[in-house]
């Protein structure tokens, strides 16, 4: 019976990779040139390549709109006060606190998608930034309601506050 359970979970996954094939193209073609977008003098990336130290395989890209005058970076563990709005690669929405009573949203890092965290470990308090997260760094191959399978997540994101901001780890 676990034998069956475990070839039907892989034949699934295997037919997903195939149904969604023309999309996760399309999302990995649009991550690449968004990667390599010059800014308008051509001088420089658009956007920044942000790698993790605690995951150095994995990438998000970022452009930061505005910056804060914060002067921490939230913790992996971290809460924060959060504003966003996501979208898929082709101007989708999926989810926004703008439809909340309150826009802000207290979120805690580590209980995100792991693009999401990234991006927020490198932003300080007022920092508004747009940020780009391929598949694996999302929901990667899982069916999420308005998110398709391998889809690459676009959010503009806020970092409003960081309430209860606890202090890294110190060898001593």
């Amino acid at each position: 019976m676990g034998v069956l359970i475990a070839l039907s979970s892989c034949n699934k996954e295997e037919n997903n990779w195939d149904k969604y094939e023309d999309w996760r193209n399309a999302n990995n073609d649009f991550i690449e040139a968004k990667s390599e977008e010059l800014n308008a003098a051509g001088t420089a990336f658009v956007y920044e390549q942000i790698s993790p130290d605690w995951d150095k395989g994995s990438a998000i890209l970022m452009k930061r709109l505005k910056h804060g005058t914060g002067n921490k970076n939230p913790l992996y563990t971290s809460y924060v006060d959060v504003i966003y709005k996501g979208t898929l690669y082709d101007g989708t929405p999926f989810d926004s606190t703008y439809s909340y009573a309150d826009s802000i949203t207290t979120l805690k890092l580590s209980a995100t998608v792991q693009g999401f965290a990234m991006a927020l470990t490198n932003m300080v308090v007022g920092d508004s930034c747009e940020v780009i997260i391929p598949a694996y760094a999302g929901y990667g191959e899982q069916d999420r309601d308005k998110i398709p399978p391998y889809s690459a997540l676009i959010f503009g994101i806020k970092l409003v506050d960081i309430p209860a901001y606890e202090k890294p780890y110190q060898k001593k």
